[in-house]
């Protein structure tokens, strides 16, 4: 079978994952302006509740992406018993996660999420399609998988473009059309994921198929678990130390301030597409490959991400207090691009850590990583407790970027990639801290911040350029292309 390119597949995957954040930058001031501040951070903690009972998943999704990438070229039937179990399980946890869900979920939204009173009858009516939602999302981290493991990442993103994109315009259209009330917004979401995921089981049936419940087969299952019972403690712990500081800031200061974190927050883990697309390109390959051929592929891919995500958070860092000005408005931009600031430094560490997580994951070493965010839980719990009391939401920014660092450290050490051996690392980072300091000392000129952010970004790519090999061939071979199309 043949195998395209990883930078073919990386460059699919990046588009896969702009169109959603282009998306979400149209749609976001829509929904901020027409259901406001609470109703968003209502939905934000509806998001963030979805996806921390993901760990009902028990890791199948992930263990099955890597089952099936050593099996890529093995026969149908082989690969169907897999597929088949895993989706069988993941079924069957995804309605025992529905009811978790709509038992405690409801207590946890009444009883610990300040809640204004005006918004309590239309959380009830959209709670049942939030539970609803819950066995679409195990079933389609399958599905997903399934693809990626065969490298159809065209396919994949396609279908993922098409069910990211229509959830956030079909609500939000209705909520400018119909009503602004969660009870038209949240059913309109529920309905397009479900589309989706019927559009993704049919992708999958036509590559996989023929498929039959006999397939499913017992001994698979127990290996599949097995793989992703330290997956789930990851699956458990991960979500929580990336959505801790929501749920503590909606229970200390409301879902209204919430609002100001969370949109920075999703603006900052969306500009991380070209991290998530390099892992997922990755996964797979890495997957089939000796330890010693991984390894060797995460430092390549390492240093190209070091570079080319520096290159993009220097410059955010600057503008960030002009772009939340110019975006949504300068009451809204006085709270959140501070918070904007710390985060994308906290993001670049965060990004750094996704090479080696995926590395020892598709090694068949979940169990490291699911030690580490073990050890991290406490401690991050009384960090963020501390800063967010005493700093509000830039406390809880702060904590946040704390604990990526400490979880890079501790994931370099576990996949054996000694850490004086990223030294080269010290100079994006440089430039990082050197643009939060020029954010806080230049005016609110916005030609003050442009030019400051264009200093950055430019010597940002001259070090990218100069120091990360895949960087420089990415950026001759765009050149060539462009020398190309004008000659012709």
């Amino acid at each position: 079978m043949n195998t395209r390119p990883l930078k073919t597949n990386l460059a699919i995957n990046v588009f896969g994952a702009i169109i959603p954040l282009a998306v979400s930058l149209v749609t976001v001031p829509i929904y901020i302006h027409r259901i406001g501040n609470a109703r968003y951070g209502m939905l934000s903690i509806v998001w963030v509740l979805l996806g921390y009972f993901g760990f009902l998943d028990l890791g199948l999704s992930r263990a099955a992406a890597n089952a099936m990438s050593k099996l890529r070229d093995a026969p149908q039937p082989t690969r169907g018993r897999v597929l088949v179990t895993a989706l069988v399980l993941n079924l069957g946890l995804g309605l025992f996660g529905g009811l978790c869900l709509f038992v405690f979920g409801g207590y946890f939204l009444q009883h610990v999420i300040a809640i204004p009173d005006v918004l309590e009858p239309e959380i009830a009516q959209a709670f049942p399609w939030i539970v609803g939602l819950f066995p679409l999302a195990l079933v389609t981290g399958v599905g997903i998988g399934a693809l990626e493991s065969r490298e159809r990442f065209l396919l994949a993103n396609m279908l993922q473009m098409a069910g990211t994109s229509g959830g956030q315009i079909v609500p939000v259209i209705l909520a400018v059309t119909v009503s602004p009330s969660l009870a038209v917004v949240i059913p309109a979401a529920a309905t397009v994921r479900a589309l989706t995921v019927i559009a993704i089981l049919i992708a999958v049936y036509r590559a996989e198929g023929p498929l039959s419940l006999a397939a499913f087969d017992r001994h698979q299952a127990n290996r599949l678990l097995s793989y992703g019972g330290w997956v789930t403690v990851s699956s458990v712990i991960g979500p929580l130390l990336t959505s801790l500081d929501q749920f503590l800031i909606a229970s200390l200061a409301g879902v209204s301030a919430l609002a100001h974190y969370a949109v920075p927050m999703n603006l900052v883990m969306r500009s991380q597409l070209f991290t998530s697309a390099l892992t997922r390109t990755l996964f797979p390959r890495m997957s089939r490959s000796s330890p010693a051929d991984a390894q060797r592929l995460a430092y390549r891919s390492l240093t190209a991400l070091a570079y080319g995500y520096g290159a993009i958070c220097a410059p955010a860092i600057i503008l960030a207090p002009l772009f939340f000005r110019l975006w949504i408005g300068d009451d809204f931009a006085a709270f959140a691009a501070p918070v904007a600031e710390i985060l994308f430094l906290g993001a670049w560490i965060n990004a750094l850590a996704s090479v080696p997580f995926a590395l020892l994951q598709s090694q068949g070493r979940p169990d490291v990583t699911g030690r580490f965010h073990a050890a991290e839980l406490v401690p991050f719990i009384g960090i963020l407790w501390g800063l967010t009391s005493v700093f509000g939401i830039t406390g809880a920014a702060s904590a946040w970027g704390l604990r990526c660092a400490a979880d890079a450290l501790l994931l370099f050490w576990g996949a054996r990639m000694p850490i004086r051996g990223l030294s080269w690392a010290l100079s994006p980072l440089s430039l990082l801290v050197v643009s939060l300091i020029v954010a806080h000392l230049i005016g609110s000129s916005p030609w003050e911040a442009v030019t400051a952010s264009a200093t950055m970004g430019l010597a940002s790519a001259f070090l990218a350029y100069t120091m990360a090999q895949d960087f420089r061939i990415l950026a001759l071979t765009a050149i060539a292309r462009m020398a190309r199309l004008n000659a012709d």
